[in-house]
């Protein structure tokens, strides 16, 4: 591994805490309702979605509201409501919300994999995984690789590390620097004593991250100890004790598990 591998939670985007691989891309209303309360229910959804990202959830769930009172038929709004109500642990609200938003477009492929993520997170991976399959079997899907990599995080969760392998490879195949994608293959391959593979694989991730979390350089660390590289696993633990003197995977190199 010859560059020094890195990567933050907001752009790892998989690591506990952070940001799932689900959709929020803008819709734009179709033909048929294409009136003016479809258009304030895309301009209030839209809004929604961007205090969502903030992290202001007490306004984005006003504003998709408000979407639904201007278009009940809105089938984003209620994906937006899904979501939000997902991040604020309203499980209820978030299932009835997806499914509404289903009921009105059973094919919209980024609901499905709303909807599939939030099964997953709830511990629900065999209902989780068909709703990723159903969202990539539209061929108008823009962003297949977050519904692949959605289902092989959900495998890996579950302990099925070969379908996991199998959609996570599939995932960079469309998008060849997909992070998460390449971290979980090289902790697949570490696990099953593949070294040489776990290290290419970091090896392509450190490309695409420019800086390091705890997680990363602990994988890092054992890959390099693994495989014999002193110099590596010297520089990664100097990471770890610099940066994250405190945390449990800092602990972890230092006691050389």
């Amino acid at each position: 591994m010859k560059h020094r591998i890195a990567a933050s939670c907001a752009a790892l985007l998989f690591m506990a805490g952070c940001v799932s691989q689900t959709t929020i891309e803008n819709k734009v209303p179709d033909a048929a309702a294409a009136s003016e309360p479809a258009q304030r229910a895309q301009a209030r959804t839209e809004l929604a979605a961007a205090y969502y990202q903030r992290g202001q959830m007490a306004v984005a769930l006003e504003e998709a509201k408000l979407a639904i009172k201007h278009s009940p038929s809105y089938a984003p709004a209620y994906n937006m409501l899904g979501l939000i109500y997902m991040e604020l642990r309203q499980d209820a609200d978030a299932v009835g919300n997806f499914e509404q938003a289903l009921r009105l477009a059973p094919n919209d492929s980024d609901v499905l994999n709303n909807y599939g993520w939030f099964l997953c997170q709830r511990g629900d991976p065999q209902r989780a995984m068909p709703y990723f399959q159903s969202a990539l079997k539209n061929p108008l899907y823009t962003t297949p690789q977050r519904a692949y990599l959605n289902a092989g995080t959900c495998a890996r969760q579950a302990g099925n590390d070969a379908e996991a392998e199998r959609n996570l490879r599939l995932a960079l195949q469309v998008q060849p620097t997909l992070a998460p994608a390449l971290y979980f293959l090289a902790e697949i391959h570490y696990r099953r004593g593949q070294y040489k593979d776990a290290g290419a694989f970091l090896e392509r991730y450190s490309r695409v991250q420019p800086n390091a979390d705890p997680d990363a350089l602990l994988l890092a660390v054992r890959v390099s100890r693994a495989l014999g590289d002193k110099s590596n696993e010297d520089s990664y633990l100097l990471q770890l004790r610099r940066r994250f003197p405190d945390a449990p995977q800092t602990r972890q190199a230092v006691g050389g598990l």
